[in-house]
């Protein structure tokens, strides 16, 4: 096949693509062939797809499937048996990376490996054991970037949960590829979500709820410096008092910014507020939408069990469990789609996932989901 354009500028409009589509423009021509393999053309792509294109689902802490929201991009239904099959406990995805916590030779009796995988491409890369014993929690991604752009380089933050006031904190850096920290951390015995944590710049933040802490402690944001290596906790808006039956979540906004979504089930509304600085320097909360559930068509009160916010250009999805059934609705159109039934799952949590090309680091193989 012949092209009027430049490789160079063949390979950007390309990058635009999730990566199922990518793959399927392979055997067209032997440029598109040699991109799978570039490292800047792959770093690209993950760069342009940070929109949320599915998601993984844990139940009972085990793999079980994936739910699709974007049409033109997912998972290869082998790789999803591959990881039903290994029992994986999914720690984190970002990036359309997925980190796992894996026993490959007997579940109950070896001990557990951290993999990273990048399920398009079916590769992965073992990291090294962490200090101490790997077990269930959440992995925060703090990508890293040169000054020219993004590199496959990153730190993870790796916060298990334990029946105390401390948290058992390790870092893990891609570069050294070492785990060049391990600490307990005090949160104040909050219960965090791990599972979903936010990361702008240097900052991993994770939200705690009343609904969620044993101790019925007062709900709060908590921040985790990764480059000082030191802790906030940043109370919530004053508005925003969270009773037993309400539902806060984090994400990022316009790519930079914390963002608090909120549902109440008595008021039946979504708010969201940014986190912004306030003029003596400390952490402070700007409230800038409200959506009414009884509006999108919920008429009763209604339980949430889950809110993201998925961002792609000018669109904001803002995705949610009522009922067990996974919605999405955009605030820009107002449309609301039903994504998917979760009755099947026991307790599901969901793993925000982006279809990318993104390399897995040092030490990348190959392996083989049939």
């Amino acid at each position: 096949m012949s092209c009027p354009l430049p490789n160079d500028v063949l390979a950007e409009i390309i990058s635009y693509l999730p990566a199922k589509a990518f793959f399927k423009l392979l055997p067209v021509c032997k440029t598109f062939y040699q991109l799978s393999s570039d490292a800047h053309f792959l770093l690209s792509q993950s760069y342009y797809n940070k929109a949320i294109s599915g998601f993984f689902i844990n139940s009972c802490n085990i793999f079980r499937s994936f739910i699709p929201i974007d049409p033109y991009a997912g998972v290869p239904s082998s790789i999803i048996r591959f990881l039903g099959n290994r029992k994986a406990i999914i720690l984190g995805s970002a990036g359309g990376l997925v980190f796992v916590l894996q026993r490959n030779d007997g579940w109950f009796d070896a001990t557990p490996v951290l993999w990273v995988y990048n399920p398009a491409r079916g590769t992965r890369c073992r990291l090294p054991s962490p200090p101490g014993k790997c077990s269930e929690g959440g992995i925060a991604v703090r990508f890293m970037n040169n000054g020219d752009g993004a590199t496959t380089d990153y730190k993870l933050v790796y916060l298990t949960r334990r029946w105390s006031a401390l948290q058992h904190c390790r870092v893990y850096d891609s570069v050294a590829r070492a785990w060049t920290m391990d600490k307990e951390l005090d949160f104040g015995g909050r219960e965090l979500d791990l599972e979903h944590p936010v990361v702008c710049d240097d900052t991993v933040f994770w939200a705690s709820s009343e609904l969620r802490s044993y101790m019925m402690i007062e709900s709060c944001v908590v921040a985790f410096d990764v480059r000082e290596e030191c802790t906030q906790i940043i109370t919530m808006p004053k508005d925003a008092v969270v009773d037993f039956f309400d539902t806060i979540g984090i994400a990022k906004w316009e790519g930079k910014s914390l963002c608090l979504i909120r549902h109440s089930t008595f008021s039946c509304m979504f708010v969201l507020w940014l986190l912004n600085k306030t003029s003596d320097g400390a952490p402070g909360w700007m409230k800038v939408q409200e959506i009414s559930s009884a509006e999108l068509g919920f008429r009763e009160p209604c339980y949430v069990s889950f809110i993201v916010l998925s961002e792609m250009a000018s669109t904001k999805l803002l995705v949610f469990t009522i009922d067990q059934v996974l919605y999405s609705y955009n605030t820009n159109d107002g449309e609301l789609k039903k994504l998917s039934s979760l009755t099947d799952y026991h307790t599901p949590t969901l793993f925000p996932y982006s279809n990318t090309l993104r390399p897995c680091g040092g030490q990348e193989e190959l392996f083989d989901a049939i």
